[in-house]
C-alpha cells in the first residue's frame, strides 16, 4: 500500500483528530504531549479512510506502517499540493544567528535581479508586498507546502526561507529540493528542545545531509561550520568568512549602515548595506556568495544589498543627538555581536537593555549578563516575555553574569526603555534587545501588545 496512492485517494490528510473528516488520511504522528495512535479509534468512528502509524493499531480501514509517521506525514503533504517544490527555487537559511538578515538579503538581490521571490521567517511569510501570514519561523509541513502551492499561484519563481532546527527535527519542509543552503553559525540556544549542542548540531546538519540542493554555502569561521565543512566534502559546498572562498576583506560599520568588501574567485565586490554592525558582513557574503555563485549578476546583488531592510534586526529607531536600536539578539553570541559592533562603532557609552524568556534555557541567561558586562558601559536588566516565571528571578539569574559593568533593574520593559533613554548622552548608542520585531509580550499565558521600537517613539518626545 504505497504512501502516494492513498493520498491520490484523500479528499484531505491531517495528523490532528479533530480536523478529520470523512475521506481523510489520518496521521498517527507522536507528539511531545499527545500521541496521535490514540487518537486513531476517533479518526476512524470521524471518516478517516485510512491511517498512516508506526505501530498496528485497531482499526476497521487499512493501515500503512511507516518508521517515520512525521516524515510521512510531510511527504504526503509534497504529493498532496502538487509538489510545489519541485516548481519553484527555494533557498534555505539555517544557523542560530543571521537567518532572518540573511533571507531578507536574498529576498532583495533575487527581486533585484528580476525573480519575483517570497520569503518566509520568523517576522511573516510575504510575497510582493503582501503578508500571508505569520507565526513560527518555519511552518508545519501541511503549511509549508500549501504557502509553497500559494506562492506559485501567485506569481513566485523563488522563495527563501529561514529552517528551524525545530522544522528539520520534525521534517517540516520535507521533501523539499533546494536551489541553495546556507549555515550561518552555532550557538547556544533552544538546549530546553534539543538538550545539547551536539544534538542542537545535528538537527541543523539535517538541512545538508537529508535534502537535495545544487549548492551550499557555510560559515568558515564557526566552528560548528568548519566541522560541518567537512562532513560535506563530497557535495557541492563553499565556504565564506574571513578565511572563506567567499572572503571577508573589508568592513567598515557605522550609525547609517556598513561597507563590505568581498573576494570570490579572483574579483573583488564593494558592498554597502544600510545594516549596521561589523557582524552584518556575514550576512553579506552568505547573500552575496549564494548569488554570486549561481550566477545573479554583480549589479542586482549590489541593488539588492542597498536597499535591504529587516524589522527588529539592527533596527535604527534614532541616530542623533544618541543612537537607539532594536535587535531580536536573546543568545549571549547575539548579545555580544550587537553590543561589540555598537562599542566599535559610537563614541560614547552603550547602553544595554534586555531581559530573557521565561519557560525556556535557563542556563543561558547568566551567559547573556556575561556578553553585556564585556561590551557595555550600563546595562538596564527587565523582562523579555517572562511567560510563567517570576521576572525578578529571571534578572536575578542574568545578574549572576555581570562583575563590572554598572547595573539598573527595571521589571516593567516600558520604564527600563524610557530609564535608558533619560540616562543617554550624546554619543551614546542605546540597544533594546532581545524582541526585535515582536509586537507582544508573554505574561502568564496573556499576550499584551508590546513592541520596542514602537515604545521607544512613544517614549522619545519626553526628551
Amino acid at each position: 500500500m504505497e504512501l502516494k496512492r492513498l493520498v491520490e485517494k484523500a479528499a484531505e490528510i491531517t495528523d490532528r483528530h479533530d480536523e478529520v473528516k470523512p475521506g481523510s488520511l489520518f496521521f498517527a504522528v507522536k507528539g511531545t504531549r499527545h500521541d496521535g495512535h490514540s487518537f486513531v479509534p476517533e479518526a476512524v468512528k470521524r471518516g478517516a479512510f485510512a491511517v498512516v502509524a508506526e505501530r498496528p493499531v485497531p482499526a476497521k480501514v487499512p493501515v500503512l506502517l511507516v518508521d517515520d509517521a512525521r516524515r510521512a506525514y510531510a511527504e504526503a503533504c509534497h504529493y498532496f499540493y502538487g509538489e510545489p517544490s519541485l516548481k519553484l527555487e527555494l533557498y534555505g537559511v539555517t544557523g542560530t544567528n543571521g537567518k532572518s538578515t540573511v533571507t531578507h538579503m536574498l529576498e532583495s538581490i533575487l527581486n533585484a535581479a528580476g525573480v519575483p521571490t517570497a520569503l518566509t521567517g520568523t517576522l511573516y511569510y510575504r510575497f510582493n508586498g503582501r503578508v500571508l501570514g505569520r507565526g513560527q519561523t518555519t511552518p508545519g509541513p501541511k503549511d509549508w507546502h500549501r504557502l509553497l502551492k500559494e506562492f506559485l499561484r501567485l506569481g513566485a519563481k523563488a522563495v527563501v526561507s529561514e529552517v528551524s532546527s525545530h522544522a528539520l527535527e520534525q521534517h517540516r519542509v520535507y521533501p523539499s529540493r533546494f536551489k541553495a543552503v546556507a549555515f550561518t553559525n552555532l550557538t547556544r540556544d533552544h538546549l530546553d528542545y534539543h538538550g545539547d549542542m551536539e544534538s542542537y548540531y545535528r538537527a541543523k546538519r539535517r538541512l545538508f545531509t537529508e535534502y537535495e540542493y545544487e549548492l551550499a554555502i557555510v560559515n568558515a569561521d564557526d566552528p560548528y561550520g568548519r566541522r560541518l565543512l567537512k562532513e560535506l566534502k563530497n557535495r557541492p559546498v563553499l565556504s565564506y568568512g574571513k578565511e572563506g572562498e567567499v572572503k571577508i576583506e573589508e568592513v567598515e560599520t557605522g550609525p547609517g549602515g556598513t561597507r563590505v568588501v568581498l573576494s570570490f574567485r579572483g574579483k573583488r565586490y564593494a558592498f554597502e548595506l544600510p545594516l549596521t554592525g561589523e557582524f552584518q558582513a556575514y550576512n553579506a557574503a552568505a547573500a552575496a556568495g549564494v548569488a554570486l555563485a549561481l550566477g545573479i549578476d554583480e549589479e542586482a546583488v549590489k541593488e539588492g544589498l542597498a536597499r535591504v531592510r529587516v524589522p527588529g534586526r539592527m533596527e535604527v529607531v534614532l541616530r542623533e543627538p544618541f543612537l537607539v536600536v532594536v535587535d531580536y539578539a536573546h543568545t549571549p553570541d547575539a548579545v555580544e555581536r550587537v553590543l561589540r559592533s555598537l562599542k566599535k562603532s559610537v563614541r560614547g557609552r552603550v547602553v544595554a537593555v534586555f531581559g530573557a524568556g521565561g519557560n525556556r534555557d535557563r542556563e543561558k541567561r547568566p551567559l547573556m549578563g556575561a556578553a553585556a558586562d564585556r561590551w557595555s558601559d550600563l546595562i538596564v536588566l527587565t523582562s523579555d516575555n517572562p511567560r510563567d516565571e517570576d521576572p525578578l528571578e529571571i534578572i536575578k539569574q542574568i545578574k549572576e553574569g555581570i562583575k563590572k559593568t554598572p547595573c539598573l533593574v527595571e521589571p516593567d520593559r516600558r520604564k527600563a526603555i524610557r530609564l535608558a533613554l533619560e540616562l543617554a548622552r550624546e554619543g551614546d548608542a542605546v540597544a533594546v534587545l532581545g524582541k526585535g520585531h515582536e509586537d507582544y509580550q508573554e505574561v502568564k499565558g496573556v499576550k499584551y501588545p508590546f513592541n520596542d521600537a514602537q515604545v521607544v517613539k512613544e517614549e522619545l518626545p519626553a526628551f
